[in-house]
């Protein structure tokens, strides 16, 4: 066997490699989330962060993508001399159920050395990969958007409403109301005598929110009970 019928064979052998090749790739939506610094984080607190700072255009949008990369894929099997094997492909690259990637990642510090000169520097590494379908993600939009998008759901559904008061979120209450009492009217800047209220009590049914929470002195925080 001579060089050249060599080099025609391996030729063949690679233009049907290439032929064979599937040309179908799933056009994934992948969102990256920073999660540094928190230990245990509830990954669908994350997702529903995003969807209430973002809105939904985005996955609208990538929905809309995927549907034209069907049709396209579509119009490609039409045109090829291998329907049935291009079809194969078409079926096995489908991947509806995971359409919707939210990548979590953990800013990490490496170092390098250089000339004897020691440098750090920041790397993403990815920690969990959480996948989803359009519909639980339109699902769980629907639910942040019947609660005005105040807090992700598993707080807004959480049976201790009372340890979600955190300090972050007091201080959060107070600026917003200017230290000042939402009954009386009385201003006070160094915040003692200064209580957060739930305007609907969390025994009928109130939840730790920024619409249902106000800043109140004691006096009229004492007269308003459990009303």
């Amino acid at each position: 066997m001579t060089l050249i019928t060599v080099l025609l064979l391996i030729a063949v052998f690679f233009i049907v490699y290439l032929i064979l090749l599937s040309p179908f790739k799933y056009p994934y939506f992948k969102e990256y989330i920073d999660i540094s610094g928190k230990r245990l984080p509830n990954y669908n607190d994350y997702i529903d962060m995003y969807l209430c700072k973002n809105g939904f255009t985005k996955i609208w949008q990538h929905l809309e993508d995927i549907n034209d990369w069907k049709e396209s894929c579509e119009r490609k099997i039409n045109k090829s001399f291998i329907k049935r094997y291009r079809r194969k492909q078409y079926e096995q690259c489908l991947d509806d159920n995971n359409a919707f990637q939210f990548i979590f990642t953990r800013a990490q510090t490496r170092y390098s050395q250089k000339n004897y000169i020691r440098q750090s520097y920041i790397v993403q590494n990815e920690v969990e990969n959480i996948t989803c379908d359009f519909s639980y993600l339109e699902n769980r939009y629907n639910k942040l958007e019947a609660i005005n998008f105040e807090c992700p759901l598993s707080q807004y559904d959480s049976k201790n409403q009372r340890k979600l008061m955190t300090k972050a979120l007091r201080k959060k209450i107070m600026q917003r109301d200017n230290y000042t009492c939402q009954i009386c009217g009385k201003y006070m800047p160094d915040e003692v005598g200064l209580q957060i209220d739930h305007i609907i009590p969390i025994s009928r049914g109130g939840k730790t929110i920024d619409s249902n929470l106000q800043v109140l002195c004691s006096k009229c925080n004492g007269k308003k009970s459990n009303k």
